[in-house]
């Protein structure tokens, strides 16, 4: 009987995992929430260059702008149309080959901001040892003189790619919170880090698809998520050896998003002679969502 029941568990999780299509998946954060903010990435401006035989446009200024950040990655954030560019109702970024892994990275500071929500974005990543995708969000305090961890980053997504070290492989979605755990200024500032990871359903890579990478902030939680399934859980009111909550998630200040292509030069890293040039992560929308106000 034992044996019926297990039997018959292991066909039933098996059809579940070949059942999985993300293709058809559309997002919906919920009926009591609305989009207040959208890039759909329409051409916005002039042809700034022609890729690929057709034309090409710069991001939405009004939404992004190039930022090269230091993140102690091995590339060169380069402000470039061909390292990132809207095609085809698509943002792409694209890291090219090395010795200088030239490639984008694309802030909303200053322009698009959000205290509370759900963001999310439709992205098929790159893939292969090194690349180091990357979709996040970051606290802007400008009233309080904080900044970070204080000020805190939610990771929504990263991606270390490769195959050989367990868990950071081109099939695991990684989504963090990091923030300062003991006060709400700069000292004392002790940095932490709460993550979880996630895989998809068939073990297939995450550059197989055009997947929805989430996260939901309330005034009392954190989530994170890919598609239909949620794999980041955590109570901004129950910590464990924290304040609470946290500033990082006390909605005194908005966050800010960030879409970027790192090189990593530790494990699993850097890259080698089996990736191909150059790496594209390619974004068809970015939208946040917020709970409708009461009429």
């Amino acid at each position: 009987m034992f044996h019926t029941i297990a039997y018959c568990l292991f066909l039933l999780s098996l059809s579940q995992v070949t059942a999985w299509d993300p293709s058809n998946f559309t997002f919906n954060p919920g009926d009591n929430y609305e989009i207040v903010w959208q890039d759909e990435f329409e051409n916005v401006g002039p042809i700034k260059a022609t890729i690929n035989g057709q034309p090409a446009y710069s991001p939405n200024p009004e939404n992004w702008v190039f930022y090269n950040m230091m993140d102690g990655g091995l590339q060169h954030y380069v402000d470039s149309i061909y390292n990132a560019y809207v095609q085809n109702n698509q943002l792409t970024l694209v890291v090219n080959e090395p010795p200088l892994y030239n490639s984008s990275c694309l802030t909303s500071e200053d322009l698009q901001e959000f205290t509370y929500g759900v963001f999310a974005a439709k992205i098929r990543l790159p893939y292969g040892k090194g690349l180091w995708p990357a979709w996040w969000l970051l606290g802007h305090d400008s009233k309080y003189g904080l900044r970070w961890p204080t000020t805190g980053e939610i990771d929504i997504l990263e991606m270390w790619g490769g195959s050989q070290q367990p868990n950071y492989t081109d099939q695991f979605a990684h989504g963090t919170l990091h923030f300062n755990n003991q006060s709400y200024s700069m000292n004392p500032c002790i940095h932490t880090g709460i993550g979880q990871f996630w895989q998809p359903p068939d073990n297939s890579s995450l550059h197989n698809h055009s997947l929805v990478y989430w996260a939901g902030w309330t005034p009392t939680k954190l989530n994170i998520g890919v598609n239909e399934f949620v794999h980041f859980q955590l109570n901004s009111t129950a910590v464990p050896n924290s304040i609470e909550p946290p500033a990082a998630l006390s909605g005194l200040f908005p966050y800010f998003m960030r879409l970027n292509i790192a090189i990593t030069q530790y494990a699993p890293g850097p890259p080698d002679a089996s990736v191909t040039w150059p790496q594209q992560m390619i974004v068809d929308w970015v939208r946040v969502y917020q709970e409708k106000k009461p009429h």
